[in-house]
């Protein structure tokens, strides 16, 4: 590695709604990654990577600002017409990157708020286009910068684009250092896919999707060969969350809005030569939210000491290793604490949407062992009291915390207080 990337280039690449098991890397025996798939063989694949949320709101603002929606105000999913968003108090990844000497970009879904505070640009982005919400919102408008480009927007363009525009900025950044957010807006629903691709899945025109995402994916890694940047950047791709109606979880109970593991459990992999030793494999559970941290470490940069921030460097785990130390993660629906994962032990307290039975006291809280059961099939709760009690407890601390912070967060989202003279979080 030169000296002058002694500190990497950064391609984030985080697809909307693509299932644990979508990948032939994961084992996918239908569709056809090959290009993602060259990633995780020259590098590694972190099989236990979480998402904070399985929706994509929280999930995108956990994975920008190292902490958990609650924490930002940004527990549910918003919609064009919702005046809340990413307040300027948040300290987020690119803002980061960008005050250790990086240019920074980002092309596609935003989905952090719409108001002009809230876009990509007031928040650490030098450059940005794409759509600020999901593309089954109206109206569908391409934005560049903080202004509308076009109000005709052909989405089974947007995955070739959005692709043009991650090329153009590195080519014209190669001199670097460069963080590039490759935030596609596919798979979600309404799916939609270029005619080259069209009717060559066996999976349908979802497999469709995935396969030229791989495809436009590939063509970042061709225009790193090209550079001569490939031994420089570490290139990270994965998703924000399970799939929706169709896709795979890789035989993970649930998807998308779930709690269980299909829905919050999600693809990760990634590649920097010289560092991340190839084929490697790691079970350690981390997640999204670690980024921040992670590539503070990396880069040089620092994490804001005046908040909490839930991410850890994990590095190590990055590089092949193992993780720091051990800590529970927790996963919410809204403001509701859903399920605690600590080890190989994950407790379920709430569910949505809640079953039936709940209301009899048949179902909740259930204890699964995620190293044997990592389908959450068999509860363990009634073999494992000390468990349940340890974690339960551990839930409750943790939900009180947040909920004592609700009302500052939630005004901070809605812009009804400064965020220069709000206590911190």
């Amino acid at each position: 590695m030169s000296d002058q990337h002694a500190r990497p280039n950064v391609v984030l690449v985080v697809m909307d709604d693509l299932g644990y098991g979508d990948l032939s890397c994961m084992g996918n025996p239908i569709l056809r990654t090959p290009r993602i798939d060259s990633v995780a063989g020259d590098g590694i694949t972190m099989r236990h990577m979480y998402a904070t949320s399985s929706v994509c709101t929280p999930s995108r603002a956990a994975l920008l600002t190292g902490r958990y929606p609650q924490r930002v105000g940004l527990p549910k999913v918003l919609a064009p017409e919702h005046g809340t968003g990413l307040s300027s108090f948040e300290y987020t990844l690119p803002a980061m990157m960008r005050d250790v000497g990086y240019r920074t970009a980002m092309f596609g879904k935003w989905h952090l708020g719409c108001r002009p505070e809230h876009y990509p640009t007031r928040h650490g982005f030098d450059e940005y286009a794409g759509l600020l919400y999901s593309n089954d919102m109206h109206p569908i408008e391409m934005f560049e910068g903080d202004r509308v480009s076009t109000a005709e927007v052909d989405q089974a363009a947007l995955t070739a684009a959005y692709t043009d525009q991650a090329v153009d900025f590195i080519s014209r950044n190669a001199d670097g250092p460069f963080f590039v957010y490759l935030a596609y807006t596919m798979p979600h629903i309404p799916l939609h896919v270029e005619d080259e691709f069209a009717g060559r899945s066996a999976g349908g025109r979802y497999g469709d999707v995935v396969e030229s995402l791989d495809h436009h994916i590939g063509r970042v890694l061709d225009t790193l060969d090209d550079l001569g940047l490939a031994d420089d950047t570490l290139v990270m791709v994965t998703s924000d969350n399970g799939p929706w109606f169709e896709g795979s979880t890789g035989g993970l109970r649930g998807n998308k809005l779930h709690t269980y593991e299909g829905g919050i459990r999600v693809p990760f992999v990634a590649r920097w030569p010289g560092r991340i030793p190839a084929g490697t494999n790691s079970d350690e559970p981390v997640c999204l939210f670690d980024l921040l941290p992670t590539l503070a470490a990396l880069a040089g940069g620092t994490v804001p000491p005046d908040r909490p921030v839930d991410g850890v460097d994990i590095s190590s785990v990055l590089t092949g290793g193992t993780a720091p130390e051990p800590r529970a993660l927790y996963f919410f629906h809204w403001w509701t604490l859903n399920a605690v994962r600590e080890g190989p032990w994950k407790l379920h307290l709430d569910r949505h949407p809640r079953d039936l039975n709940r209301a009899q006291g048949k179902e909740l809280p259930q204890l699964f062992n995620l190293e044997l059961d990592p389908g959450e099939c068999y509860d363990l709760g009634h073999g494992h009291p000390e468990v349940v009690e340890r974690l339960t407890e551990l839930g409750r601390r943790f939900e009180t915390e947040i909920a004592g912070q609700r009302l500052a967060a939630e005004a901070r989202a809605a812009g009804r207080v400064s965020p220069t003279s709000a206590a911190p979080s």
